[in-house]
């Protein structure tokens, strides 16, 4: 059997652990995106949009948690037998690096925020600012937040080039641990 006809056996995450994953990728896409135009957007709507952005850090942050929650009582499929002590390694630090930029971007946004004398408008309440406005410490949360977004994009960038790398170049299934299983037919057994 050729090496590209190889077939794999991966042990996959379960279907809650990959909805989570992919819900996060898209909202802080999301955020990431809407953040990347606020400083073009019109006065008249900016409000809205820095409003809408807070909105999705907050739930961002609330899923992690759900997430931390379900990782540590349901655990991880084990990475494969045969990948290095030295990469399964590093795969560690950078999943932890991920989770821990992605608790820190929307704590700091949100301290931001409320030293801006900014609140959060959730459509059915409201949270308001609990500190007292402050610009020159916001803007000294607002570099931290900006910073670590961009590390979070850069860290999640080579995160997805490498599960692309496992998936075409080592083909060792690594990419197929977080997608869910194809149903497999009656005809797909012959």
């Amino acid at each position: 059997m050729s090496e590209e006809m190889k077939t794999v056996h991966v042990e996959r995450y379960n279907l809650i652990s990959i909805f989570l994953h992919w819900l996060m990728f898209l909202m802080i896409s999301i955020a990431f995106g809407v953040a990347f135009i606020l400083d073009e957007l019109p006065k008249t709507i900016k409000p809205f949009w820095v409003n809408i952005h807070f909105v999705i850090g907050s739930l961002v942050l609330l899923l992690l948690l759900v997430r931390l929650v379900w990782r540590l009582w349901i655990g991880t499929p084990p990475l494969p037998s045969d990948m290095h002590a030295h990469t399964k390694y590093a795969s560690q630090i950078v999943h932890a690096l991920l989770y821990g930029l992605m608790a820190l971007i929307p704590i700091v946004g949100l301290v931001t925020a409320f030293y801006r004398g900014r609140g959060i408008d959730f459509g059915v309440f409201v949270v308001s600012s609990p500190l007292e406005t402050d610009r020159t410490i916001a803007r000294f949360f607002k570099e931290i937040h900006e910073l670590a977004a961009w590390t979070l994009l850069v860290l999640a960038g080579c995160h997805a080039f490498l599960a692309l790398f496992h998936h075409y170049v080592r083909k060792d299934g690594i990419l197929l641990r977080m997608m869910p299983a194809k149903k497999v037919s009656s005809g797909d057994l012959s």
